[in-house]
């Protein structure tokens, strides 16, 4: 299998119609902060929970989630499905820069991407894509130091969401499996 890489591209407009955004005020049971890792869910399945993890305390809240640090800023963020197994294969999201400075992206897969300018004057829009995603990271440096320039992110939007399907193998054991125990029930039956 061809890997496609991590692809990430500048300026995203807003939802494009094969992503959904992320919630945090309808998800029941979601972790809000002050937390190294919140939680928020999808809008159209409140079930599909996303773990956001930090260095730093993080909350989330609204109804399109927002992200901020408990002390105010931060530089690194991990965007993953909380399902072990699901993967997504869009990520849209709009970066609030308290200083000018660059942000890098890491998809697992994927690998890392080039640096990407982030403006303190302006929203710092990306779509990630190129991958089915296990996970995505991304850091923020001032001339290669790393600083919590991430004020807050918004705008957080997943798409491409795939549901892991368990392999013929794995359906042939649980076969099996169910097949042993209506032999077990008949025999307990029977005595």
């Amino acid at each position: 299998m061809v890997s496609a890489g991590i692809i990430v591209q500048e300026g995203v407009a807003g939802g494009s119609g094969d992503v959904d955004n992320l919630l945090s005020n309808a998800c029941s049971g979601n972790i809000t902060g002050p937390a190294l890792t919140v939680q928020g869910c999808l809008n159209n399945n409140h079930d599909i929970f996303v773990d956001l993890t930090s260095d730093e305390n993080l909350f989330i809240s609204g109804g399109q989630a927002s992200l901020v640090a408990e002390d105010g800023g931060f530089s690194f963020l991990d965007i993953a499905l909380s399902t072990e197994g699901y993967t997504f294969g869009k990520l849209q999201l709009n970066i609030d820069a308290s200083d000018d400075g660059f942000v890098y992206f890491t998809g697992d897969p994927g690998g890392d991407s080039d640096s990407f300018e982030l403006s303190k004057n302006g929203q710092n829009k990306f779509t990630i894509t190129g991958e089915n995603f296990n996970s995505v990271s991304f850091f923020t440096d001032v001339d290669s130091l790393s600083v919590d320039l991430v004020a807050d992110l918004k705008q957080i939007r997943l798409g491409g969401i795939e549901v892991p399907v368990p392999e013929p193998g794995s359906l042939a054991l649980l076969g099996l499996g169910l097949i042993g125990l209506r032999f077990a029930r008949r025999r307990s039956k029977a005595s």
